[in-house]
């Protein structure tokens, strides 16, 4: 098994994702060849609770310029990790 930080690289933090977290949704940055199956088995340890279903993305590079050199940015994979409700983890 892989590492629970090799898949889950970090979470994001933006105005989106805090909306979201009202609804008991999670959003991280993963591993672009990380699959569903392994998301969900590091996101069950990392944040020890029951992963309900999870939605990826994956987010292409884009070109970037500084002065005169042209580069690009990496590409990334977003995972949207509903988790299942405490009353719900309880039945």
């Amino acid at each position: 098994m892989t590492k629970i930080f090799e898949v889950i690289r970090k979470p994001l933090l933006t105005e989106k994702g805090q909306l979201l977290r009202e609804a008991n949704i999670q959003v991280f940055e993963v591993a672009v060849w990380a699959s569903k199956h392994q998301i969900k088995e590091a996101a069950e340890l990392l944040l020890q609770a029951k992963v309900k279903s999870i939605r990826t993305v994956k987010m292409p590079s884009k070109s970037k310029r500084l002065g005169r050199w042209m580069g690009t940015t990496g590409s990334k994979k977003k995972a949207y990790i509903e988790l299942v409700e405490a009353t719900e983890a309880a039945q």
